[in-house]
């Protein structure tokens, strides 16, 4: 095991959301955002106390989440295949339709955000499609479009590249998508059932949970090439720190850490009841994870605290 600092890991906070909470997202102001997809709402954590400061009802069956910093919070809704848009002082002030019900999915359905380019992208697995959707400019309404993507799961950003990493479980592939044509440039081969995908664009990496493996593979964004470390089976989902660390979550209620330098596994934490979605907060340093079993939000100090 390696013995850099996250080998200290450990649980500091424990936080009680709302029901089945599976999606995570941070913004600037020192807030996380929890998918509670049994209560349809979002719950809203002050990190600097880690207290849950409000709660926003949205769509049936919230899972994926996205934060942007002009214009606030993007929600996917499984139930009913739309995406609820909160302004940043939590009040919501439009809802997508994008083509019929999301389908249930054993993680969340993906949305992100590129910020930059004024959009966000939801994968709607049962329609075969990746919305783009405009949140730049005078909102609402949001114009949307979509790319036809077979199975499609979790989504990420490469903020620099602008390309989209799409897991697709059932092909066991990453496709990815160009902005520029919005078309599917490559499709990559990963591991078994890749559920969550997260990137570290500053070290040109994609880190892909295979849910259906004990792996999680690493895609080099530059040259499509994959290589993979051994994990406990079942991980799920994946975030990566800002010194390169990826946290990924296991149904067996841990998650474990992913050294950015060796890439072997540096710690491995036990949080709550069948853990999803996790997001690193870089204000406090810490990792916030869902625990959809018993409505919890666990806190990671990588540290130890």
């Amino acid at each position: 095991m390696n013995t850099s600092h996250t080998a200290q890991s450990r649980v500091v906070a424990t936080i009680p959301v709302g029901v089945r909470p599976v999606g995570v997202a941070v913004d600037v102001h020192d807030r996380v955002f929890v998918t509670n997809s049994g209560t349809h709402t979002v719950s809203v954590i002050d990190s600097r106390t880690d207290t849950v400061s409000t709660a926003i009802g949205v769509g049936p069956r919230p899972e994926g989440v996205a934060t942007d910093p002009q214009v606030g919070v993007c929600v996917a809704n499984g139930g009913n295949g739309t995406m609820t848009v909160i302004n940043k002082s939590n009040v919501v002030i439009g809802t997508v339709g994008i083509g019929g019900p999301l389908l249930p999915s054993f993680t969340m359905t993906g949305v992100a955000v590129d910020h930059q380019m004024g959009r966000a992208y939801v994968a709607n697995r049962g329609g075969r499609r990746v919305w783009t959707i405009r949140i730049s400019g005078a909102l609402p309404p949001f114009a949307h479009d979509f790319v036809e993507v077979p199975d499609p799961l979790d989504v990420a950003v490469d903020p620099t590249s602008h390309r989209v990493y799409v897991t697709q479980p059932g092909l066991h592939t990453v496709s990815v998508i160009d902005p520029a044509d919005d078309e599917v440039v490559r499709v990559i081969p990963v591991s078994e059932r890749p559920a969550g995908i997260a990137v570290d664009a500053p070290r040109h990496r994609a880190y892909v949970a295979g849910s259906g493996s004990a792996t999680v593979c690493v895609i080099d964004t530059v040259t499509g090439g994959v290589t993979g470390t051994d994990v406990a089976p079942g991980p799920v989902d994946v975030a990566v720190d800002s010194r390169g660390d990826a946290y990924v979550t296991h149904s067996d209620g841990t998650v474990t850490v992913i050294d950015a330098v060796s890439h072997g596994v540096s710690a491995t934490v036990p949080v709550g009841s069948h853990p999803r979605g996790l997001a690193f907060e870089p204000h406090s340093g810490r990792v916030y994870v869902a625990n959809s079993g018993d409505g919890t939000v666990s806190v990671i100090d990588p540290t130890g605290g």
